[in-house]
């Protein structure tokens, strides 16, 4: 009888040989698929800038190739076309005028605005809102030169000048300087300036507001202030109230 002959199977070592081997021929063939796929051109779509492919059609425009020195005129005006680009989304906005962008308070006992000049009834019974604060502090910024926080009398006609995009005369201005009695000692800090912005607001929404553009909401007070200044005139009275805080009042 012949005896068949049984094959042993593989030792463990070989087994696990063969299945790192063919791990790494899977990586391998994986790897090699990627490297393909990356090397293969792809699609642009004419609709997405791209600067590389601006820079090549520059250049077959200019025929010169990449290592040339006149590579320098090409980038030079893509750098123009760029600066082009931006200056033209920049568009300056003058601000909508509204009645209702600060609150103008009385006291409860009027003689607490007794030896008050207009402007110490501005630093503290006129409120702004903090959005249209904010509006007004970059015209601050931008003639606060020598960022001490301080605004001369000049400064500040050119800073409010600046807040209505230089879109109201240069008279206004000081007709409203010289309603507060403002000199040319006067400082304005952030608070005051911000009031005077707005008391020019209030003072100036029927000149730059026409029919056909006016917002009830906007040109309404608050009603609380409304409250406040009924019947101002009797409330003067018996109070030694100087005779510009009386007429910066009446106008309000």
């Amino acid at each position: 009888m012949v005896k068949k002959e049984i094959g042993r199977p593989g030792n463990k070592s070989s087994r696990k040989a063969s299945g790192r081997n063919s791990a790494k021929g899977r990586r391998k063939k994986k790897k090699e698929k990627k490297e393909k796929e990356e090397s293969e051109p792809q699609p642009v779509s004419p609709l997405v800038y791209n600067s590389q492919v601006a820079l090549e059609e520059l250049l077959v425009k200019h025929q010169r190739s990449p290592v040339d020195e006149g590579i320098g005129s090409v980038r030079a005006e893509l750098a123009e076309y760029q600066a082009r680009r931006t200056k033209g989304q920049q568009i300056t906005v003058r601000m909508g005028l509204s009645r209702k962008i600060c609150r103008f308070v009385l006291p409860m006992d009027m003689k607490e605005l007794e030896n008050l000049t207009a402007l110490e009834y501005l630093r503290r019974y006129c409120f702004v809102c903090s959005r249209r604060q904010n509006y007004y502090n970059k015209s601050f910024d931008k003639f606060d030169r020598d960022r001490d926080g301080i605004l001369s009398l000049k400064e500040m006609e050119r800073a409010l000048k600046d807040v209505y995009t230089d879109d109201i005369a240069s008279e206004k201005v000081q007709e409203l300087a010289e309603l507060v009695r403002a000199v040319s000692e006067t400082q304005f800090d952030r608070q005051l300036f911000g009031a005077m912005c707005a008391l020019s607001e209030r003072l100036f929404y029927t000149s730059f507001v026409t029919e056909d553009t006016e917002d009830a909401g906007n040109g309404a007070r608050h009603r609380v202030e409304e409250a406040d200044f009924c019947s101002l005139t009797s409330r003067f009275r018996g109070c030694d109230i100087q005779g510009n805080v009386k007429s910066l009042l009446s106008m309000l």
